[in-house]
C-alpha cells in the first residue's frame, strides 16, 4: 500500500513537473474610446484650403494602443534550452462595419454587418532560446530598428494619435501628414537576439524574398539586412541605436503558374531600389520625470531616383503625478527632401519640406490592466519649394479606455 502511494505520488510530481515545462497563454489588448481628426492640404500658397474631418467612437484600432489577441507558448528543453512560439493578430476596425469610405460614410447610418478587417497579420514567429547562446527567431516579427525608436526613444510608448514621429496616418482618424521613418513589421525574417552581458544587448537581422522571372530567369527579388545595439549598463538609462539596409531588384513578372493543377498567377511589377533606415534612441529615469530623445532618418532611393531623404530629431517628458496618473509630452522637428528638388509634396514620398509636430496625453490605471487616456496632436508637413508651397496639416485628439487581457 505504502508503495503504491509512493508511486502515485512521484507520478503526480512526474506529471506536475512536465505541465510546467510547457504552457499556452491567450493574451490581449482592447482598445476603444472617441477619436476625432481634422486634415487640411494646400497644394500652393494660393490655392485654397482643403479641409476633411473624421469622427468616430468605439474603434477598435485604439488611440492608445492598437487591439489584438495573440497566443504564446514556451517549452522547456531541458540543459537552459527553451523553444517558444508567438502568433499575433490586429483587430483594427472589428464591430465597424468595414475600413475606409465604409467607415468614414456608411456607418453613418445603421449598419449592423459588422464586417471590420481584424485579425491582420502582427506575428507569427517560432524561435529557440539559449541562456548562453541567446535567441533565434524564424518569421514574421518586429524590425530591429523599430525596436530602437518604439522601446527607447517614445514618450508617448507608440501610440496611434498624431504629434509624434512615429505617427502612421493609419489609426483611429485618419492623419495625412504621416512621417513614421521606420517600418514596424518584417516578413519572413532570421532574428538573433544576444544574451545580456553587461548590459549590452545585439540584435541581427535578415529578410529575403526572391520572384521567379521565368524557368530559366531568376530576379533578384528583395533582401533586407539590419540590427540594433542596446545598452543598459548604468542604472536607469536606456541607449538604443538600430539600422535597416533594404534593396530590391526585381524582374517584371507575369503569368507564373505556381501549380500547373489551378489557375493562380503571378504578377510582380519591375522594380529597383534601396532604402535605408536608422534610429538612435535614449531615456534616463530621475524617478519625478524621465526625459526620452531619439533621432531617425530614412533615405530611399528608387530605379536611381531619391525619392525620400528624411532626418528628425523628437525630444519628450513623461513623469508620475501620482502612483496611477502618468502625463507626457513631445516634441519633433525634422526635413524631408529629394536630390531633384521635386515640386511635388507628398506626405511620405516627394518633395522638400520641414516637420513639425507635438503630443500631450495622460494616462489613468484603474488596475494593472484597465487604463483610461487623453491624447492630443498636432503635426504638418509644410513644403519648401517655390513652386508649390504645399502643406499638409493634421490635428487629432482621442479619449478612451484600454483593457489587457
Amino acid at each position: 500500500m505504502k508503495k503504491s502511494l509512493l508511486a502515485l505520488a512521484a507520478m503526480g510530481a512526474f506529471a506536475g513537473a512536465a505541465q510546467a515545462q510547457s504552457s499556452v497563454s491567450v493574451y490581449g489588448i482592447l482598445d476603444m474610446g472617441y477619436a476625432a481628426t481634422t486634415n487640411e492640404t494646400q497644394a500652393t500658397s494660393a490655392a485654397a484650403v482643403t479641409k476633411a474631418s473624421a469622427r468616430n467612437t468605439g474603434n477598435g484600432d485604439g488611440g492608445l494602443s492598437t487591439s489584438r489577441l495573440g497566443f504564446r507558448g514556451v517549452e522547456d528543453l531541458g540543459k537552459g534550452l527553451s523553444a517558444q512560439f508567438v502568433l499575433e493578430y490586429d483587430l483594427i476596425n472589428v464591430g465597424t462595419g468595414g475600413t475606409g469610405a465604409d467607415s468614414n460614410v456608411a456607418n453613418t447610418t445603421t449598419n449592423g454587418a459588422a464586417t471590420g478587417t481584424g485579425f491582420g497579420a502582427r506575428y507569427a514567429y517560432v524561435g529557440l532560446s539559449d541562456k548562453a547562446m541567446g535567441t533565434l527567431r524564424l518569421g514574421r516579427q518586429e524590425q530591429a530598428v523599430f525596436t530602437v525608436l518604439a522601446g527607447t526613444g517614445l514618450a508617448g510608448a507608440g501610440n496611434n494619435m498624431a504629434g509624434s514621429i512615429y505617427s502612421s496616418g493609419v489609426n483611429t482618424a485618419v492623419n495625412s501628414a504621416a512621417v513614421r521613418p521606420v517600418t514596424v513589421f518584417l516578413n519572413q525574417a532570421i532574428t538573433y537576439i544576444s544574451p545580456n552581458i553587461s548590459g549590452v544587448q545585439v540584435t541581427g537581422q535578415y529578410s529575403s524574398n526572391a520572384y521567379e522571372a521565368s524557368t530559366t530567369t531568376r530576379s533578384a527579388g528583395v533582401r533586407e539586412s539590419g540590427g540594433s545595439i542596446s545598452y543598459t549598463g548604468i542604472n536607469k538609462l536606456q541607449l538604443a541605436y538600430g539600422i535597416a539596409l533594404q534593396d530590391w531588384n526585381i524582374a517584371a513578372v507575369t503569368g507564373v503558374a505556381p501549380d500547373a493543377s489551378t489557375a493562380q498567377t503571378l504578377t510582380v511589377a519591375a522594380s529597383t531600389g534601396k532604402t535605408v533606415q536608422q534610429a538612435i534612441a535614449a531615456n534616463y529615469d530621475f524617478g519625478v520625470v524621465r526625459p526620452y530623445v531619439n533621432y531617425t532618418s530614412i533615405k530611399t532611393t528608387a530605379s536611381g531616383v531619391v525619392t525620400r531623404d528624411q532626418g528628425a530629431y523628437e525630444i519628450g517628458l513623461r513623469a508620475p503625478v501620482t502612483k496611477v496618473i502618468n502625463v507626457w509630452a513631445s516634441s519633433f522637428m525634422g526635413t524631408k527632401k529629394t536630390a531633384a528638388n521635386s515640386a511635388t509634396l507628398a506626405a511620405t514620398t516627394t518633395g522638400n519640406a520641414d516637420l513639425r509636430g507635438w503630443q500631450l496625453g495622460s494616462t489613468y490605471d484603474f488596475s494593472k490592466r484597465t487604463t483610461a487616456y487623453a491624447i492630443y496632436g498636432t503635426q504638418n508637413v509644410k513644403g519648401k519649394d517655390a513652386a508649390a508651397n504645399t502643406k499638409i496639416e493634421s490635428v487629432g485628439y482621442t479619449v478612451g479606455v484600454r483593457h489587457s487581457f
